[in-house]
C-alpha cells in the first residue's frame, strides 16, 4: 500500500483505538465523580496497572517478534499471528497476575469494599490485559502487511463494540464497577477475532516460496529468542511509565495538587497529538525499522523527514485551533480548566510533539538491533525530565499556575532529550562496521529469505 493512503488509514486507527477508552473514561468520570470519588481513583489505579501490565507481553514479545516479521515479504506477515497469539496469550496472562499484585493495596483503602469494588475491577481488567496487547498487536501486523485499512476496521469494530457493551452493561442495571472496563474487555475480545478473521483472510493464496519463509522464521519464534530484545524494551516501558507517575507525583508533593489538576486538564486537550503520532508511527514504523536494519541512512531520514513535517504540520494547526481560549475554540467550554493558566495547552501540544517527533529514531534503533543502547537513551532522557520537573515544582512552591508548567515544561525536555540521545546512538550505528551492528543476544537477520509499517 502507497503511504498515500496508508497514512490515512493509520490516523483513523489510531484516533479510533484511542476513541473507546476516551467514552469509558468519560462514563466513569460522570459516575463516579461527584459521589463516590474513591471509586473513581480506584478506576484509574487499575486503568494505570491494565497499562502498564499490557506492555510486559507488547515489548517482551510482540514487538519482537514484529521485527522479525521484516524478513519476509510484506504480504506474508499476517501468517505470525497464530503463532506470536500462541506465545504472547501465556506472558498476556502472568502480566494479569502482576495487574492484581500491583493493586491489591486498594483493598486496604478506607471505603473500598473489596467484593463491591476492588472484583469487578479486578475481573475486568485481568481479561482486558490478556487481550489488549493481542489485538494491538494484530493491528501492528496488519500494518506491517501493507493491510493499513484492515488494522483501522479492527480499531472500529473495537470503538463500536466498547459503545454499545457499554449502552447494554447500563440498561441492564449492571453494577457500574463492572461496567467501564468490563465494556472495554468485551470490545477487546470481539475485535481480537476481528484481527484473527482478517489476517487469515488476508493470508489466503500465498507463494510457496513465502509458505516457506515463513515457516522459518515461525520455526526460530521462540520465548529464548524474543526475550533477548524484549527485555530491554520492557524495561525501556517500565521506566517511561514510572517516571511519569514520579513527576506528577512531585508536582503533586512540591506544588500542589491544584497544579497537577490544571497539567492535567491541559494534558487531555494535547492528547490528539499523540494519538496522531501513534498513527504515523503505525505506516512508517516499518520502514524506519527496515531502513536501520539496512543501514540505509538516506531511507531512514526520508522516513523521519516525512514524520516530522506532518508532526510539525498537526502541532501548528492545533495550536491555532486549540492552545488557547478564543471564540473558535470549542474545547475551551468543554474543558475550561485547561485554559485558566495562560499558554499551558499550547506548551503541552507543543511537548507532545517533540515526544512524537521521536519516535522514528525509537524504531530504527530498535531494527537496527540497538535495544540495550534504546534503554540508556530513554533512562537519560527520562532522568532529565524528572530533575526538570521537580526544579519548577520546587521553585513554584504553593503557586498552582506556576506549578502546572512543570509537567509540560519537563515532558518537552524528555522530547528533546530523546531526539538527541537516540540520535549519538544512531549515528554510531550507521557509522560502525555491518558485523558490529547487532548487540549478542538479539534476533539474527536470515539472509536468505526476501526483504520486503509501533
Amino acid at each position: 500500500m502507497k503511504l498515500s493512503r496508508a497514512i490515512p488509514a493509520g490516523l483513523v486507527d489510531a484516533g479510533l483505538a484511542s476513541l473507546a477508552t476516551f467514552v469509558l473514561n468519560l462514563y466513569a468520570i460522570a459516575v463516579w465523580e461527584a459521589d463516590n470519588p474513591q471509586v473513581l481513583g480506584m478506576y484509574f489505579l487499575y486503568m494505570t496497572a491494565f497499562l502498564l501490565a499490557s506492555a510486559v507481553p507488547n515489548q517482551l514479545l510482540f514487538v519482537p517478534a514484529e521485527k522479525m516479521t521484516l524478513d519476509v515479504a510484506q504480504q506474508a506477515r499476517v501468517r505470525f499471528f497464530g503463532r506470536v497469539a500462541r506465545l504472547g496469550i501465556p506472558a498476556g496472562a502472568a502480566a494479569a497476575v502482576l495487574l492484581l499484585l500491583a493493586t491489591a493495596v486498594g483493598a486496604t483503602k478506607e471505603g473500598i469494599g473489596f467484593v463491591d469494588d476492588q472484583l469487578p475491577f479486578l475481573v475486568t481488567g485481568a481479561i482486558a490485559t490478556v487481550f489488549s496487547p493481542l489485538q494491538n498487536h494484530a493491528r501492528r501486523l496488519l500494518h506491517l502487511a501493507g493491510k493499513s485499512w484492515a488494522a483501522a476496521t479492527v480499531s472500529l469494530v473495537q470503538a463500536a463494540t466498547a459503545g454499545v457493551a457499554l449502552i447494554f452493561l447500563v440498561a441492564s442495571d449492571v453494577t457500574a464497577q463492572w461496567i467501564p472496563i468490563g465494556a472495554l474487555a468485551i470490545a477487546n475480545v470481539v475485535s481480537v477475532s476481528t484481527a484473527a478473521y482478517l489476517a487469515h483472510r488476508a493470508g489466503r493464496g500465498l507463494p510457496d516460496g513465502d509458505l516457506d519463509a515463513v515457516a522459518a522464521i515461525q520455526d526460530r519464534m521462540t520465548y529464548r529468542t524474543l526475550t533477548p530484545t524484549g527485555r530491554w524494551l520492557v524495561a525501556t516501558g517500565v521506566v517511561s511509565l514510572g517516571n511519569n507517575f514520579a513527576v506528577e507525583s512531585a508536582v503533586a508533593s512540591l506544588a500542589s495538587l491544584e497544579a497537577l489538576a490544571l497539567a492535567g486538564a491541559a494534558k487531555t486537550v494535547a492528547q490528539p497529538i499523540l494519538v496522531l503520532a501513534n498513527g504515523l508511527r503505525s505506516v512508517l514504523g516499518p520502514p524506519s525499522m527496515e531502513a536501520a536494519r539496512d543501514r540505509d541512512r538516506q531511507a531512514a531520514r526520508r522516513v523521519a523527514a516525512t514524520f516530522g513535517k506532518l508532526t510539525i504540520g498537526a502541532v501548528v494547526a492545533y495550536v491555532a485551533v486549540a492552545g488557547f481560549d478564543w471564540i473558535g475554540n470549542p474545547l475551551a467550554r468543554l474543558i475550561d480548566g485547561a485554559y485558566a493558566v495562560a499558554f499551558l495547552v499550547a506548551l503541552s501540544i507543543a511537548a507532545n510533539g517533540l515526544n512524537g517527533a521521536a519516535f522514528p529514531g525509537r524504531l530504527e534503533l530498535i531494527g537496527a538491533g540497538r535495544e540495550k543502547q534504546l534503554f540508556g537513551a530513554d533512562l537519560r532522557a527520562n532522568i532529565g525530565q524528572l530533575v526538570i520537573a521537580v526544579v519548577i515544582a520546587a521553585v513554584a512552591g504553593g503557586n498552582a499556575n506556576a506549578g502546572s508548567f512543570a509537567r509540560p515544561v519537563a515532558f518537552a525536555a524528555l522530547g528533546l532529550g530523546r531526539i538527541f540521545n537516540y540520535k549519538r546512538q544512531l549515528d554510531i550505528h550507521y557509522s560502525s562496521p555491518a558485523a558490529d551492528a547487532a548487540e549478542p543476544g538479539t534476533i539474527p537477520q536470515s539472509p536468505d529469505v526476501i526483504p520486503p509499517a509501533v
